[in-house]
């Protein structure tokens, strides 16, 4: 389903891409710029959730690690130098 939107451009940026883009391919490109920033956008969301979590659960990563140590290692041969 298409929606039909105006939008309003700085004159300066409309002549750049008036240059660059064929006029029947004005919606396409416009299209394609917004799906890209806007995928860059929620990207960037995920990375921050992600981010926050792992510091937010940094400590009780730690400590879980911690739990874990002495059997780190289990059943794996000494190694001599």
């Amino acid at each position: 389903m298409a929606v039909r939107t105006t939008i309003h451009l700085d004159a300066s940026l409309a002549a750049r891409v008036q240059r660059l883009i064929a006029p029947r391919g004005l919606n396409r490109f416009i299209n394609e710029a917004v799906a890209e920033k806007v995928q860059a956008i929620e990207r960037q969301r995920i990375e921050d959730d992600m981010r926050e979590g792992y510091i937010a659960n940094a400590a009780r990563d730690a400590e879980i690690a911690a739990d874990w140590e002495a059997v780190d290692l289990e059943g794996w041969p000494e190694w001599r130098e």
